[in-house]
Parts: C-alpha cells; structure tokens; sequence
C-alpha cells in the first residue's frame, strides 16, 4: 500500500470532525431489546425483531501491528427495518469487544455506499464502523462490518463475518465456483486518521478446490457517515486462501508493498455454500497503515 495523498487530509478533518474525538472502540450504552431470534436466513427475519448470530469469523489489528484471529469467536445482533435498514448493530469480535450502534439510542445509522453498506457512527462520536447491506447483495446467510475509533484512532481496529455457516458435508470435492459481493473495512492512515472503506469482491475456488483467489476492486474511502466518499484504489488487493482439510474455511495471507503481518479468512454460507464471507487484518510496517476488514460474496 502507498501512503494517502496529503491531498486528502483536510477531507478527512472535516469528515471526521477536525480528529479530535475521544476514541473508543466499545459505545457506551447498550440498548435494551426484545427477545432475540436466532438468525437462519435473511429472509426468515421479521421486520424490528433483531436477530443473533454466533461462532462467526473475526479479525483485528492495533496500532502496533499485532493480528488476532478467531474462526468461531464472532457474533453480531442485527434489527432492520421494513425497508431493510438496520436500525440495530451490535458487532463482538470477541467476548470483551463489542461496538453497539442503535438508532433508538440516537446513534446515526446511515446508508452509504450507494446503498451497499451501512455506516454508523455512535453519539458520543467515539467508535465508526461500516457494515454490509445484506439486500444490497441478496445475500440470504450472511453479512459482514468492521469498526473502530472515530477521527483519530487511538486503539485497536475490529472486523466480523457471521451468519449461517456450511456444514462440512456441504463442501464440494471439486470447485471451479465464483462469488462476488463486496468487502468493508477500517482504515488508518500513516498520520492515523481512521476512514471506512467499501469495496467490490470477486473470491474464485480452484478446480480442486484447495486454492481460493481472492480479489478487492473500485475501493472507496469515507472518514464520516456524513462524508464524501473517494476513491482509494491504494487499497485494492489480490491473495489466495487455502483450504484447510476436514473443515468450512479457508486461511491465508495478504502481500502488500511493506505489509509484515497480513492475513485473511473465510467460510462458506448457507446449506449449499451459497455465499463466502471472512474478515482479514493489514499491518504495514513501510507506512505504518493499518486496515482491519471483512467481506463476503454470493455464487
């Protein structure tokens, strides 16, 4: 990756509001619920009833570069709308990490993207995220998001992919499939302004389906819901993931310019693999950039 043009920086002070908010990555309000579903399918879901999902996918990255994964230690609580808009996103990485953005609790909430993610920002301006808009897709198992502090950041990045993960006996003995969708992220610059980032995706399974080509294209920046988003293809990337026997998922790493530590995973989605989603972490020691993201695809 090369380092953002100076050009951007005062963009970034007004989308972000000049840098100077106390950052977070955990908002400080939960919002009470009713009772939560467990999530089986997009379509399965009802209209402010919020839905749980489990054991997904995880990634995250500090400001030092340390990377910590999980395959099963992510999870989410998802409310949309009757228009599908979510109004409720409660993202964990892990059991301690969790970033909450309610609509009822005066968080913002706001379609970005062109209609393909949601950015969210809470109301003490402390923690952004950006996350999928699963019918932007049509994704029906899955969806994806990654956060962290507004502004300036001062601590750690987080991703998550989570849904209706493929059983094993669903995995093909051969490939030769495409997904495409998008990818998210959270971005720091080397001057450490944070942006979120939108992405298209194409992941293409091998013939043998031991290799899966993974690429990011046409990537976006936005330092704020309220923002204008630009185009940042510094950004765009192309890696491979390796399936690991007698599993759903796939692992790998990611080569950048001066990246020291990258990697990236996923997973299939739905009772026939229908879709791929994952999350990845970026630490690039040359410029001292860091990107947490996720990303998902439907066949």
């Amino acid at each position: 990756m090369r380092y953002l043009l100076i050009a951007l920086l005062p963009i970034a002070l007004v989308a972000c509001g000049g840098g100077d908010s106390t950052s977070s990555t955990t908002s400080s309000s939960t919002p009470s619920t009713p009772t939560v579903a467990p999530f089986t399918s997009w379509s399965a879901t009802t209209p402010n009833v919020p839905v749980a999902m489990t054991g997904g996918f995880s990634s995250s990255v500090d400001l030092v570069g340390k990377i910590s994964q999980s395959v099963s230690s992510g999870a989410g609580t998802f409310t949309r709308d009757a228009s599908n808009s979510f109004t409720l996103i409660s993202a964990s990485a892990s059991t301690d990490v969790t970033a909450v953005f309610s609509a009822a609790l005066g968080d913002t909430l706001k379609s970005t993207f062109d209609g393909a993610t949601t950015t969210t920002l809470d109301k003490a301006q402390a923690t952004i995220g950006n996350f999928n808009n699963p019918s932007y897709y049509g994704f029906q198992y899955q969806t994806y998001g990654a956060w962290g502090p507004f502004g300036k950041a001062t601590g750690a990045s987080f991703a998550l992919s989570d849904g209706s993960a493929s059983p094993v006996s669903a995995i093909p003995s051969v490939g030769g499939l495409t997904f495409t969708g998008g990818s998210v992220g959270y971005f720091v610059d080397t001057n450490k302004f944070a942006y979120v980032t939108n992405a298209s995706m194409v992941a293409v399974l091998s013939n043998d389906k031991q290799i899966m080509t993974f690429t990011t294209s046409n990537t976006g920046i936005l330092g704020g819901p309220s923002g204008n988003a630009l185009p940042f293809s510094d950004l765009d990337f192309t890696t491979d993931l390796y399936y690991v026997a007698g599993t759903n998922y796939y692992i790998g790493t990611i080569q950048t310019e001066n990246s020291n530590t990258s990697k990236i995973n996923g997973q299939f989605y739905g009772p026939g693999i229908n879709e791929f989603g994952g999350t990845y972490a970026i630490y690039d020691s040359g410029g001292t950039e860091i990107m947490a993201g996720s990303f998902g695809g439907k066949r």
